[in-house]
């Protein structure tokens, strides 16, 4: 359901704007990229001194990153105390990353009191300014009904905005949803393009679950060869559903392949 609070470069698209149209602006839009330039270098010391000059006069997109170092403990002790502090601030300027990682402190009771509906409430905030992942979230949410009512229709449509995005773990989240046929109609053929699509993003679950429908014969022909071709790339990244049907598959051709090759028994001559 969560997804690991790490810096995200949130200027975007805003940046050339900045840079060329605002006075005081510019000088800000140029030291948050001296501070995402030191952090993807590996200097954290270096972005840390350049968010911290702009998180204290106030820039929201410094406050998220500042806190996303602290839950990191990268130049910094890991503190999240600190860290939903920075990313409160930030949330309430409508940092949608700041918002949506607030939420999961939350969710998991770091450095904030536990409190899903609380969660919800800034995972649907960053769901509503379109960032997939929080998306997803609600989706996750309204399935298991934390921190507001369970509604599966509810999920499906905040599952089908995730997925749309093109988020992976949406996209199998309703590729299940349409194999079993749970708060949707049974559908084998739209669950396999939706394990496509995440699996093609390398996603280990929807690789699996490809995996399964060919081995299965579920809306594609049987094929055992590419069920193994999709275990393979799953328990590559450690599934262990994986791992279990691709030892189940090669233990079976292999004492296959034994029985087709034991001699034949000898002919004995008759006696007597």
């Amino acid at each position: 359901m969560n997804r690991t609070v790490k810096p995200r470069k949130v200027i975007g698209l805003c940046l050339a704007v900045l840079m060329t149209a605002l006075g005081p602006v510019t000088t800000q839009a140029e030291a948050l990229v001296d501070g995402w330039s030191a952090y993807y270098r590996g200097d954290y010391d270096g972005a840390m001194k350049v968010w911290a000059n702009l998180a204290d006069s106030g820039n929201p997109e410094a406050q998220f990153a500042l806190g996303a170092l602290y839950v990191e403990g990268l130049s910094v002790a890991q503190d999240y105390e600190k860290a939903a502090q920075w990313f409160e601030l930030a949330a309430y300027q409508d940092i949608a990353d700041a918002q949506f990682n607030l939420g999961i402190l939350y969710s998991q009771g770091l450095g904030v009191r536990l409190d899903h509906q609380e969660a919800a409430k800034w995972y649907r905030r960053a769901a509503e300014q379109g960032l997939a992942e929080a998306q997803n979230n609600m989706g996750v949410i309204y399935f298991s009904g934390q921190g507001v009512s369970r509604d599966l229709t509810r999920a499906v449509e905040w599952f089908e905005k995730a997925a749309f995005s093109g988020n992976p773990q949406a996209q199998t989240t309703l590729g299940a949803m349409y194999l079993n046929g749970l708060g949707l109609e049974k559908d084998y053929y739209i669950a396999f393009e939706w394990f496509d699509k995440a699996a093609n993003q390398g996603f280990a679950e929807a690789q699996y679950n490809l995996g399964v429908m060919y081995a299965e014969g579920l809306a594609v022909s049987k094929s055992e060869k590419t069920a193994v071709k999709w275990f393979r790339k799953a328990s590559g990244q450690g599934h262990s559903g994986a791992v279990h049907s691709l030892e189940e598959i090669l233990s079976r051709n292999e004492e296959s392949d034994k029985a087709r090759h034991l001699p034949l028994p000898s002919k004995r001559p008759k006696t007597g």
